[in-house]
């Protein structure tokens, strides 16, 4: 079982570990954040004087304009989904309106789907997966028997922060396999992976036990925005609708989902470039001495880092010349000295690479 440890930990902390180290503030570039590196869409930016318009009236209770996103975008019927300020409020209120006993989350994960099963009285234990076998989901099997008297299962795709796409085939056999468990499946990163369509849940028909939790923030590049949905069986849903608060998508967000159904040029873009950089990053990462990177499937990379005994020798490097990754040892089963590269553009990419390469050997011990 899980210690009931449930402080918020959230990592991407630059101005944090300047200050550990003892290290003068400056400009940081930040390669611990996993969003689209081409920015927002043209259309959001173009629009925002008609976006600023929105603040002085009441958005629709349920987020309308993002219900018509996904019902366009998906195809999704409306008595299906559910909007959010963001994926992470969902994420805390499904183990809160289906009163979840007992839950496995599948690690290393992000860290909310225990934290939020736990502050709803849930029970949670752990299903780790090894960096020997690339954090897949090697055996089935002895999920299955993890989840003998669990009501719930949580599983990130691909997952946050290892990058890993469990195959959709994997997920439905499961569900099958386990009727009475529900699975909730994160697909928040789900659109930068390669042929994502046919890998997503969310093209897939829908099954009575998998809830589908996506965001619209990570591809679009809209963090500050909030918003996001969840996807399910209708009586799921309706449990979810009657739990959760009113107004949580404001104005501005709700404003500008229908308009990311204008932006199929972005999109492809977005495809096409983070593809490309992630298999050039991922081979650049993997011939550096002393990291070894996982094959992603996202738009971020998870590294190991073995050249000296802690990883606070590279990040003590990189922020005292004004770069930062993402520290991942908080991260139950990362504590052995993982981060996490998000890509950026190739030129910046580059700059990291560089830096890391210039790492000095004797001045860490």
């Amino acid at each position: 079982m899980v210690n009931s440890d449930i402080a918020y930990r959230h990592g991407g902390t630059p101005r944090s570990d300047l200050d550990r180290f003892g290290l003068p503030d400056r400009p940081i570039l930040d390669f611990s954040v996993n969003l689209n590196f081409l920015g927002p869409p043209a259309i959001v930016r173009d629009r925002w004087g008609a976006l600023l318009e929105t603040i002085a009236h009441y958005p629709p209770v349920e987020g309308d304009g993002v219900g018509r996103y996904y019902q366009e975008k998906f195809h999704i019927h409306l008595e299906n989904l559910l909007a959010g300020n963001g994926s992470t409020e969902l994420i805390y209120l499904v183990p809160r309106a289906l009163g979840f006993r007992h839950a496995v989350v599948v690690t290393p994960s992000y860290h909310d789907y225990e934290r939020g099963s736990i502050l709803a009285g849930t029970r949670v234990t752990r299903h780790a997966l090894s960096p020997e076998s690339g954090f897949s989901l090697s055996n089935p099997d002895a999920l299955i028997r993890g989840l003998a008297n669990a009501d719930a299962v949580w599983i990130g795709r691909p997952s946050n922060p290892t990058g890993t796409l469990f195959p959709k085939q994997i997920i439905l056999e499961l569900s099958e396999r386990c009727s009475q468990t529900r699975f909730i499946i994160d697909e928040a990163f789900i659109q930068f992976a390669d042929n994502w369509e046919q890998e997503s849940l969310l093209t897939q028909a829908l099954r009575p036990n998998i809830l589908i939790i996506h965001s619209i923030t990570k591809f679009y590049a809209l963090a500050g925005i909030r918003l996001g949905g969840i996807v399910g069986d209708k009586n799921l849903i309706a449990r979810l609708k009657r739990a959760k608060e009113p107004w949580t998508v404001n104005g501005v967000a709700d404003a500008i989902a229908p308009l990311l159904l204008h932006s199929a040029a972005y999109e492809q873009e977005t495809r096409i470039a983070n593809a490309k950089e992630r298999e050039r990053m991922f081979h650049r990462l993997e011939g550096l001495d002393g990291i070894t990177p996982f094959r992603p499937s996202a738009n971020f990379v998870l590294c190991q880092w073995t050249r000296t005994r802690t990883l606070d020798h590279l990040l003590h490097h990189l922020l005292s010349n004004g770069m930062y990754v993402r520290d991942c040892r908080n991260f139950p089963g990362l504590e052995a000295n993982f981060f996490r590269v998000g890509l950026r553009s190739p030129v910046e990419n580059n700059q990291l690479i560089s830096l890391i390469s210039s790492f000095p050997d004797g001045r860490y011990e």
